[in-house]
């Protein structure tokens, strides 16, 4: 088994798939008006703003967790880009580095990186 893909339903797909290439330092593989894709290490994310099946309105609840070298290098940048911190960087109990960040329509991103022991 291999998970290796994530469609995102948003309804806006150039708004989120702009946003998300300024917060992953990414630029999307491909992008129209109703998809977007893009390579994310040996994953596929996508951006949709429709789905094979009905889908009610919710709230994400996702939250992308993305491991990075340098968590303090991208909080200067994404400050500077104003884009909206939720939480900056902070040493967890659970080992990590993090810094939160709001992401398209409800998303989150968590940057992180591992704690050195």
């Amino acid at each position: 088994m291999d998970l290796n893909q994530l469609d995102i339903v948003v309804s806006h797909v150039s708004q989120s798939s702009e946003q998300l290439e300024r917060l992953l330092g990414l630029v999307a593989d491909y992008k129209d008006e109703h998809f977007a894709k893009f390579t994310v290490g040996s994953h596929c994310l996508m951006l949709s703003d429709k789905a094979i099946i009905p889908l009610e309105q919710f709230q994400s609840g996702i939250i992308l967790h993305i491991q990075i070298e340098d968590v303090d290098v991208k909080y200067q940048v994404l400050q500077e880009s104003g884009e909206m911190i939720l939480n900056p960087p902070t040493r967890t109990d659970w080992g990590t580095y993090s810094l939160i960040v709001q992401g398209p329509e409800g998303i989150v991103l968590d940057f992180y990186q591992l704690q050195e022991n």
